[in-house]
């Protein structure tokens, strides 16, 4: 049966709009006839990309199948410019489109349904995450910038659209009936292995206890839950396996399938070749000297993380498996021509290895080892329902409703802690063992004295210490494990349920010929519950003992001991509120002649929020036991009066000190360096045969350190030895002509002069900036202390940083002070409730210069109300503040585009198209976390960029290419220019109004794109298109405009809060499709065929991506 295919992604902007249920009168873009099957939708999916007016990337189930990857992020790999932040460990979703990125800005719809959810990451920001089951999508579009369309619900820089698998994926053209088979296997994975150490028992049975009880400083000194890195049986096949079996029905008045899909990989093997980029053949030992393991703010260069001296080249990647059971299930009802009524449920079991980005590094006691984290999991349930109503002949009613529920319980490894670790510690058992000697002393990896012997010592001395741990814990004297309180945990883990509920309904007008109207509403709420083992069990931890400082809270004799563990303060707490948005819109498509087409339309938003952890935070507390970072002291520099000729005095002064300095600093540089040449011929204090003092018995005198004591011979030969050490030297110098400088003495400086500038001695007038009613500290909402500045700055100051005259207005010190809340505050907090409203408009202009090109250029608002993330207290944002107003997040995006059908040229050809696009974003009020780690709203956001689109299909052969310029990432707040300060040089200087990327302490640093993407397809087709042969090339850059520079160029050199940064690339991905006939298809293909060691853009963790992978597949349909 021949169905018509209506654009339905864009009704309220352009031209795409028009294609929307559009009358014959109006004039629209080609139809696409969509013939019932997989390979059809797919070419209509690509015309897609050329025929609207919104750039659109799309991938096809073949697509998707064939370069699956091994992560869920791999779903957009391949879309030019578009990727996801942790792709490598999140086993999830967060679309980054034009550098936007985060909930509310890039939904994914999976069928219309929405199931976002945000984790912390700690110092990494935040991650929005889509759980889904690659293996149930049959085709993604990627909607690049917002749209006004029928279900309102696209974001404020983009949608990702997802489909599942429907009738027409699984049966053959012209068959009512049809069941698939798939099945695959790939390489370059090994099986995971477990968590080494025991959950849920006594620490002080444990065979490393002391690993446990470490609290935040536990991934500094444990080893006990560490694996040597894995090399062998990366070639081999069947640790990667997968399989989905669909059956599906069709005819005139019902179409239903059901599938299951299963996917079980372990964790992947990194690529061999580039490891040199990333510190491959260094130690942490080599890489520190080099480069003192810290961000270089003085070069153009990137930050780039030293991953390869952890995640070795060609070895296993762990918390990198992914396993998956899914079932899906959709039915619909075809009434008559003119009525359809649909339903879906799926439901997806995930289990994914995840480990927090702050526990990816290593110590020296850890080199070689990586870290295998217990795995995470994620169960969501989704039922949808679609219903549509488009009478013939009757231009008033064009009617379809949508609802859909998704349900997610999560435990993800994102509390911020680590698996095992305890709530509290015996400090009796932990006292045991330390007046046992014989203890080594300190000894390094890379130090001469870091040998065998030496770890042979560290053996013996432990095995003391345990088996006094054993006698304690065996005995009936030791301190009791009160409410289970010595129990190892599942201590990194973070549940979740997080619901998401939604309806929509549109009406289509045909008011005139030329003139339809779209009027339409959504409505949509979530449900938010979020806790971890701390949050649990604070109240019995807090019986015991205080959480802050350890020791016991009441006294008795078996509580003494208990001392809480610090961890407890470095973890995500809960998280929970509700949130609900309503959004009514509506509107015109005018064709007022054959080659114009006019847009307009509006939306109109509605939210409302509640934080329901704030409410349990507050219940049991006063007004007066709240405290907030509410005010900044600033002061006013008052100097001492001083002449020029001071000054100059001064200066002569400084000059003749300063070179005074130098010659000494080098004097002591080479007397530094002659010493060292000398010390080889230094006794060896190691050399037992020649410097041990002996017992009566003929061995070593061991002392109290497990070392050696040392007899008087080498004290004596130590003594001639400093001798002719200092000998060596003075004639070093000598000879080198080196001389020690005298102090100046020809200069003479007033005391006073040096007591008012030198010493700095001034006086100070203190002054206070209050938060304004959006949280935000700004002078303008400071009257009082914006005069006071003024009246007290109209004379500049010998600053004596700089040794010029300048205006200083400082901080009085880097914290912000503690408040009370005003009554008028407090009662909003206990309400804990937010709600906002607003207007946004669109509107677009299409026109047609000749049959086969086009022009066009879309104006877009979007007013994005806070997340329920950005409402709620909770991890990455807990402090407790009033609840101060928000203001939407207002963007504006204008586009302006060309296409170009180039049939007209290439008549042989099937398809050639171009387009080019420009983009311009800029957001107002955007939201970001500020260095106080609050929530705030910043001034603007400035983005824009070139992308181009092109493709050729000739039947043997086809093609592709995309590339996306970002050209701009501006990031601009007038708040910066009052409270920063260069603390290297101790000057007052503005951070710039204008940065690169974000605020230093914020999430939108992190979503910088590479300054450009490039995306390209080859591929042949040949016996009769049995068999087809494709290729990929992935091309991404650097990021070329860091805050860093920013900050650099207005001569600031300290940055904070760096992202990591990744090298360009080139990754080649290829494979071989051969039909054997109608009912059985095999295919081999290769990703990362040059087997690159790589990182990924955008993201949040230092893993690598998956090297060279070969997978085998096969389908059958019948």
């Amino acid at each position: 049966m021949k169905h018509k295919f209506s654009f339905m992604l864009c009704p309220l902007t352009l031209l795409i709009h028009q294609s929307i249920y559009a009358s014959p009168q109006i004039n629209q873009l080609d139809t696409i006839s969509v013939l019932g099957t997989s390979e059809s939708k797919a070419e209509a999916g690509k015309d897609k990309m050329f025929s609207e007016n919104q750039v659109t990337e799309y991938k096809s189930k073949k697509e998707i199948e064939t370069y699956k990857g091994h992560s869920v992020a791999d779903l957009l790999t391949g879309t030019t410019g578009v990727y996801s932040g942790d792709a490598r460990n999140s086993g999830a979703l967060d679309p980054n489109i034009r550098g936007v990125q985060g909930q509310g800005r890039i939904p994914v719809l999976v069928d219309g349904t929405e199931q976002a959810i945000t984790v912390w990451r700690g110092f990494a920001g935040v991650s929005n995450r889509n759980y889904l089951d690659p293996f149930l999508i049959s085709s993604v579009s990627v909607e690049k910038g917002p749209n006004l369309n029928r279900t309102l619900d696209s974001g404020a820089a983009g949608t990702i659209r997802l489909s599942t698998l429907e009738p027409d994926d699984i049966i053959k053209k012209g068959e009512k009936f049809g069941i698939e088979f798939k099945a695959e296997t790939a390489n370059n994975s090994i099986k995971q292995r477990g968590y080494p150490i025991s959950i849920g028992v006594d620490y002080r049975s444990l065979e490393h206890p002391e690993d446990v009880t470490a609290g935040e400083y536990a991934a500094y000194f444990k080893t006990s839950d560490r694996y040597p890195a894995r090399s062998q049986g990366r070639n081999k096949f069947f640790k990667d396996n997968a399989y989905r079996l669909a059956v599906a029905t069709k005819d005139e008045h019902f179409e239903g399938l059901l599938s299951y899909a299963y996917r079980s990989k372990g964790n992947y093997f990194s690529g061999g070749h580039g490891g040199h980029n990333y510190g491959e053949g260094m130690t942490i030992w080599d890489y520190d000297k080099i480069h003192n393991f810290g961000s270089n703010y003085t070069t153009d260069d990137p930050y780039i993380p030293w991953i390869a001296t952890v995640y070795t080249p060609k070895k296993e990647v762990p918390n990198t498996s992914f396993e998956s059971k899914s079932y899906l299930g959709k039915a619909t009802f075809k009434f008559n021509d003119e009525t359809k009524l649909k339903f879906g449920v799926r439901h997806s079991d995930m289990t994914y290895g995840e480990i927090m980005p702050s526990r990816l590094w290593q110590t020296g006691y850890q080199q070689g080892t990586v870290l295998q984290w217990p795995l995470a999991n994620v169960k969501q349930t989704a039922v949808d329902t679609h219903f549509e109503y488009n009478p013939q002949n009757n231009r008033w009613i064009n009617f379809a409703f949508g609802a859909y529920a998704v349900f997610n319980k999560a435990k993800t490894n994102t509390s911020g802690a680590s698996p095992a670790d305890v709530l509290a510690r015996d400090n009796d058992f932990n006292s045991k063992g330390l007046n046992i000697s014989g203890k080594p002393a300190p000894c390094y990896p890379g130090e001469a004295c870091y040998n065998e012997n030496y770890l042979r010592a560290v053996s013996e001395y432990m095995k003391r210490v345990q088996e006094e741990w054993r006698k304690y814990y065996t005995s009936n004297t030791k301190t009791p494990n009160l409410y289970g309180l010595f129990n190892t945990q599942e201590a990194q883990a973070q549940w979740a349920k997080d619901n998401h509920y939604g309806v929509n309904a549109s009406n289509r007008f045909e008011l005139h010929k030329k003139l339809n109207l779209d009027v339409m509403a959504a409505y949509k709420w979530e449900d938010l519950n979020s806790t971890n083992v701390y949050a649990q069990k604070l109240g019995d931890v807090k019986k015991l003992c205080n959480a802050n400082e350890g020791g016991f809270g009441n006294g008795s004799k078996e509580h003494s001991q208990i001392y809480c563990n610090s961890i407890e303060n470095y973890v995500s707490g809960e998280r929970m509120g509700k949130r609900k948005e309503l959004n009514i819109g509506f509107n015109f498509q005018y064709n007022p002649v054959d080659w114009l087409i006019l847009d307009a339309g509006a939306k109109y938003t509605h939210y409302k929020s509640r934080d329901d952890g704030l409410i349990k935070l507050l219940q049991d507390k006063m007004r007066e036991d709240v405290k907030y970072g509410g005010e900044i002291l600033l002061e006013v520099v008052k100097r001492h009066k001083i002449t020029q000729e001071m000054v100059d005095e001064y200066n002569k002064y400084k000059k003749s000190r300063k070179e005074y300095n130098k010659a000494l600093d080098y004097y002591n540089k080479k007397e530094y360096e002659f010493t060292k040449e000398y010390r080889p011929n230094q006794p060896d204090d190691k050399d037992s045969t020649k410097y041990c003092e002996l017992e009566e018995d003929g061995t070593c005198d061991i002392n109290d350190e497990g070392g050696f004591a040392l007899n008087d011979k080498y004290y004596e030969d130590y003594e001639i030895y400093r001798k002719k050490e200092k000998e060596y030297v003075e004639n070093k110098l000598k000879e080198n002509n080196i001389t020690k400088p005298e102090e100046p003495k020809d200069v003479n400086i007033d005391s006073m002069i040096l007591d008012i500038i030198d010493n700095n001695k001034e006086k100070k007038e203190t002054f206070s900036i209050k938060r304004n009613a959006y949280g935000k500290f700004d002078l303008e909402s400071n009257q009082a202390a914006k005069q006071l500045i003024q009246d007290k700055l109209t004379e500049e100051q010998y600053n004596a940083y700089t040794g010029k005259m300048e205006k200083v207005i400082k901080r009085v010190n880097s914290e912000i002070n503690k408040i009370t809340p005003t009554l008028e505050q407090w009662e909003k907090m206990k309400k804990a409730q937010r709600t906002a409203h607003a207007w946004s408009t669109s509107f677009g202009i299409t026109a047609f210069i000749t049959d086969n090109i086009r022009l066009y250029t879309r104006y877009t608002e979007t007013k994005r109300m806070p997340s329920i993330f950005e409402d709620t207290i909770g991890y990455s944002l807990d402090a407790i503040t009033p609840l101060y107003k928000r203001k939407p997040e207002h963007s504006k995006n204008i586009e302006i585009g060309y296409v170009h059908d180039l049939k007209g040229f290439l008549p042989n050809a099937r398809r050639a198209d171009v387009r080019l696009n420009y983009f311009h974003n800029l957001t107002k009020n955007i939201f970001d976390r500020d260095s106080n780690y609050t929530l705030q709203q910043f001034d603007k956001r400035i983005l824009s960029g070139i992308e181009f689109q092109s493709r050729y299909d000739q039947g043997n052969l086809f093609a592709t290419l995309g590339v996306v310029y970002n050209l701009k990432n501006k990031f601009c707040d007038n708040s910066f220019e009052i409270f920063n300060y260069d603390e290297n040089q101790g000057v007052s200087k503005k951070i710039p109004y204008c940065v690169n990327g974000g605020n230093g302490s914020g999430y939108l640093k992190n979503t910088i794109l590479p300054k450009y993407s490039i995306t390209a397809n080859l591929g042949l087709r040949f016996l009769d298109e049995k068999l087809e042969l494709g290729s990929r090339w992935l091309y991404h850059s650097q990021v070329k405009d860091t805050r860093a520079k920013s900050l650099r160029k207005a001569g600031i050199t300290w940055a904070s809060g760096e992202t990591n940064r990744w090298n360009p690339v080139l990754v080649v991905d290829a494979y071989i499709n051969y039909r054997v006939n109608d009912n059985f298809t095999i295919e081999l293909v290769g990703t990362n065929l040059t087997d690159r060691y790589y990182l990924d853009p955008i993201t949040r963790s230092t893993m690598p991506a998956p090297g060279r992978t070969i997978k085998l597949g096969m389908t059958a349909r019948f």
